[in-house]
C-alpha cells in the first residue's frame, strides 16, 4: 500500500471521517444518502447548502453527483 493510499478517507475511522467533515467550513467533503421510517431517503452535504429527498438510493447517488460537479447536470 503506497502513501497516497493511507490518506484515502474510506481507510478513516467513521468519527474520524465525521469529524473532518465537521471542520471543512462549507465544503462539499461529505454528502449522506439515509433511509427514512417512511420509505424516503434524505440526502445532504456537508455544504450546508444541498438538502433533498430522493426515492432511492440511486436518485440520492446521481443527485450528489450532480451537486458535487462529478457528473453534468
Amino acid at each position: 500500500m503506497s502513501d497516497h493510499d493511507e490518506d484515502n478517507s474510506l481507510h478513516e475511522k467513521p468519527l474520524e471521517f465525521l469529524q473532518s467533515i465537521a471542520n471543512t467550513g462549507g465544503y462539499c467533503d461529505g454528502q449522506a444518502i439515509i433511509p427514512d421510517e417512511h420509505g424516503v431517503y434524505r440526502c445532504w452535504c456537508s455544504c450546508g447548502q444541498w438538502d433533498i429527498e430522493a426515492s432511492s438510493t440511486e436518485e440520492g447517488l446521481h443527485a450528489a453527483r450532480i451537486h458535487t460537479g462529478s457528473v453534468p447536470a
